[in-house]
């Protein structure tokens, strides 16, 4: 019997504080499309699905990175600083937000980015060259 009431005190206590709705607030939408079809669609890194996405995206209001590159592609130097081939977007409850992504003129200047870093990693490779010719130098 004491099994019994503990039961159904913690089914009680349960349902009381639950959370009810899926959402606490009105989910907002974002409607992607894309200029050529099946390019993947990422949101917060996730795969969404390919071009054309018929319907909205329902989200939780809030900032969101909308991408076709998955995180894992992109270096990993990159994948956390700032990138032009990902839209960032805020978007309030009950909204819709559209975006489209130029995935043409995404792919060209994730190339410059990454043209950007292989030219700052010669430079320090050269300069710490520099660094141990002069301290070779000074230990003779």
């Amino acid at each position: 019997m004491p099994r019994n009431c503990f039961l159904t005190f913690l089914f009680n206590v349960t349902i009381t504080f639950c959370q009810s709705i899926p959402f606490e607030s009105e989910p907002a939408y974002i409607l992607i499309t894309a200029d050529t079809t099946t390019v993947p669609i990422y949101v917060d890194g996730t795969l969404i699905g390919h071009t054309p996405i018929g319907s909205p995206i329902p989200v939780l209001e809030g900032i969101h990175r909308i991408s076709h590159y998955p995180p894992s592609i992109k270096d990993p130097f990159i994948t956390y600083g700032e990138i032009k081939d990902e839209k960032k977007i805020f978007v309030l409850g009950g909204d819709t937000v559209k975006v489209h992504l130029n995935t043409i003129l995404f792919s060209e200047q994730l190339k410059q980015v990454q043209q950007g870093y292989k030219i700052t990693n010669y430079a320090g490779i050269g300069l710490s060259m520099i660094l141990l010719w002069q301290l070779w130098i000074l230990s003779n």
